[in-house]
């Protein structure tokens, strides 16, 4: 039985490959409309259902931005299912209009081989860190934010970065209250936020649109807090770049994060 992440409470059809997401507020951002990681999320969930076989690589391109109490249609298609592989593709609409196609790959190979080339960074544990200081804080009320815990471990991020355009390395520490982190659909929930660290390199107001988005599960294992290790890679025509590690409080690697996304900050203000 593959996990399922019950805030998206995806909803099944009487089609096997087609679901529907409630975009409803808690799953939405600040600014009405659906956080990227809530999309992503939905496609994994809704590709994991329809192959029966644990997602390891995702893929989303954004196309529309449902707004909240829009239905997301979602259709999988399986272009191709192997004896271990399954190659899927999601399609999210709503009345018709595209909003975000995925590509995934997922595998049903069995466990027990697992390798990491990479060490986790040296920073205090979550208790030891303070609270990540939230840009837009007034307006994250019953947004997607209510559902995530973050403490800054490393450099600095939202208002503390305007102006200082701060070097070094950039880690945050985060949890999902109540739930655990480790399944692709949670992994995918709690990476989205390169963009804040492509704004903080920039030493601009924070605000970014995704254009796509990447996630690479390497091990599901679940962790009640993961530290987020964010790489601002590069920034040109106001389009940003970037990748990000998840690691375990045990210093496992859990999954890594690309993103592309454009750099707004003029709907924005202090």
């Amino acid at each position: 039985m593959l996990p399922t992440f019950d805030l998206l409470d995806l909803q099944p059809t009487d089609d096997p490959l087609q679901f529907r997401l409630d975009a409803r507020k808690q799953l939405c951002t600040p600014f009405g409309f659906l956080y990227g990681g809530s999309g992503i999320a939905g496609s994994i969930e809704a590709a994991e259902r329809a192959t029966g076989r644990p997602l390891q690589w995702i893929t989303t391109q954004f196309i529309g931005s449902p707004v909240p109490d829009d239905v997301v249609d979602i259709e999988v298609t399986l272009p191709a299912h192997g004896r271990a592989t399954t190659q899927a593709q999601v399609a999210a609409s709503v009345g018709g209009r595209p909003m975000f196609t995925s590509l995934c790959a997922h595998t049903q190979r069995p466990t027990g081989d697992g390798a990491s080339f990479l060490q986790m960074p040296e920073v205090p544990p979550p208790d030891e860190c303070p609270s990540m200081s939230e840009p837009f804080a007034a307006v994250l009320a019953g947004t997607f934010s209510d559902h995530l815990e973050r403490r800054l471990a490393a450099g600095k991020v939202g208002l503390e970065a305007v102006g200082t355009a701060p070097a070094g390395p950039l880690a945050m520490w985060c949890r999902i209250p109540d739930r655990e982190i480790g399944s692709p659909a949670t992994q995918a929930f709690v990476a989205d936020i390169i963009p804040l660290a492509v704004c903080a390199a920039l030493g601009v107001m924070p605000g970014g649109t995704s254009l796509d988005n990447t996630l690479r599960v390497i091990d599901p294992a679940a962790s009640e807090w993961v530290l987020l290790d964010i790489t601002p890679e590069g920034f040109h025509r106001s389009v940003g770049h970037g990748s990000l590690r998840i690691w375990s409080q045990d210093g496992r690697l859990m999954g890594i994060a690309q993103q592309t996304c454009i750099i707004r900050t003029s709907h924005h203000t202090l």
